[in-house]
């Protein structure tokens, strides 16, 4: 069986990933200390849930076997806004959406801001979510 790239990706690229990675890799191997900031790990910075969402977590397991609120978890998006709210800024917990990744969320609110024939400007190198 033969698999076809859609077309829709022909003009994708992903600086982030390939050459990037090739040469922290040789890098790495000659000896180098190489900082990956292109693994979307924020916990490899220090950026760590807090222990409310943890327990949480822990304490919703047993019934964690459906989908959540499509906004995402009400104990994460009430850390996310108290945050914010610590900051001077007036967030709601409804204000807060929640999502697998800021590419899920970046289209999410393209596809709700933008109409057909519309285009969009994406800095480089950047990580592609979809056409460019």
């Amino acid at each position: 069986m033969e698999f076809r790239q859609s077309n829709k990706l022909s003009e994708v690229c992903y600086e982030i990933r390939g050459p990037v990675i090739e040469h922290a890799d040789a890098l790495e191997e000659a000896g180098h200390s190489v900082l990956r900031l292109n693994t979307g790990n924020p916990a490899l910075f220090g950026f760590e849930a807090p222990e409310e969402i943890l327990q949480d977590m822990i304490r919703m397991l047993p019934r964690a076997h459906g989908y959540t609120d499509s906004r995402g978890v009400l104990s994460a998006r009430r850390a996310v806004a108290q945050r914010y709210q610590t900051l001077g800024l007036a967030v709601d917990v409804d204000d807060v959406f929640l999502g697998n990744g800021v590419s899920e969320l970046v289209s999410m609110a393209v596809q709700a801001l933008i109409e057909d024939g519309d285009e969009i400007l994406v800095p480089a190198p950047d990580f592609p979510s979809g056409r460019r």
